[in-house]
């Protein structure tokens, strides 16, 4: 991503999606420290595929506040480095690390563009992305500097925003345009990752577990509304039900995917 570019990108998550109050709401309904889909439980679990071992180098590719970075190192004893475009996001990551000291050593927290990163080869055993990569047109590229910053056998997992297939809605459309979104379904995302060389690619559907966990999450918001306008005002309680039910509806029709993939560098 050009300089300018990344800017661009980076001034659009600030001041829009990841303004800071857009932050803390969807980690007051998501769980501390999380503003992707399911927080620690979604990490529990699709971290244990992982099998992570103490000292293995981590790269967290759009690590958010922090949530995955501190469980990988505080579970695990990984070496986590996340990196994050949004200067919201890092600011409130850097705050929360500040009260981690067991693992203090253990997590280095930057924002970085991950396209111009200046990372060795095969300087990561595992490369971890949650609901980013939505962001970035330029999959491919970035999907070739993670096989390169992989060591040998080195594991590559991703949950993303996806999209259906021939969808000609105009709705759907402009939400993508607004969103600033570049989105490919499922099985061209798995496609494109064993395209660039990634051997072992496991392309999964998780639609229907992103509609059960927005709809846990729209109903937490109804049922704590006394509770979230003592920290937000009204317009904030409304633009997350709103967010909740546009994505339900979007899943359910087929517009809207969810995707999670494993890959992995050969030996």
């Amino acid at each position: 991503m050009a300089q300018d570019s990344s800017a661009q990108l980076q001034k659009f998550l600030d001041e829009n999606q990841y303004t800071k109050n857009g932050i803390l709401r969807y980690e007051k309904i998501v769980g501390v420290g999380f503003v992707s889909m399911g927080g620690i439980d979604t990490t529990e679990e699709f971290v244990a595929r992982l099998n992570l071992k103490e000292n293995q180098k981590v790269l967290d590719i759009g690590c958010g506040i922090g949530g995955s970075a501190f469980y990988m190192a505080k579970k695990f004893g990984a070496n986590v480095l996340g990196i994050d475009l949004s200067n919201n996001m890092m600011n409130i990551a850097l705050e929360r690390a500040a009260s981690e000291a067991d693992i203090k050593d253990k997590v280095e927290l930057k924002v970085m563009d991950a396209l111009t990163a200046p990372f060795e080869p095969a300087s990561f055993d595992v490369i971890y992305s949650r609901d980013t990569i939505l962001y970035i047109e330029q999959k491919k590229e970035l999907f070739k500097l993670c096989l390169k910053w992989l060591k040998p056998g080195g594991q590559f997992l991703i949950s993303d925003y996806c999209c259906g297939t021939n969808i000609d809605n105009e709705e759907f459309e402009n939400y993508v345009k607004q969103r600033n979104y570049f989105l490919l379904d499922p099985a061209s995302y798995g496609k494109l990752l064993e395209k660039v060389g990634f051997v072992g690619v496991d392309a999964q559907d998780r639609t229907e577990q992103c509609i059960s966990l927005m709809s846990k999450a729209k109903a937490r918001t109804e049922q704590n509304k006394d509770n979230l306008l003592k920290h937000f005002t009204q317009e904030d309680y409304d633009a997350l039900i709103l967010e909740w039910g546009g994505c339900i509806k979007r899943c359910s029709v087929g517009y809207l995917k969810w995707g999670l993939f494993y890959a992995k560098k050969a030996t």
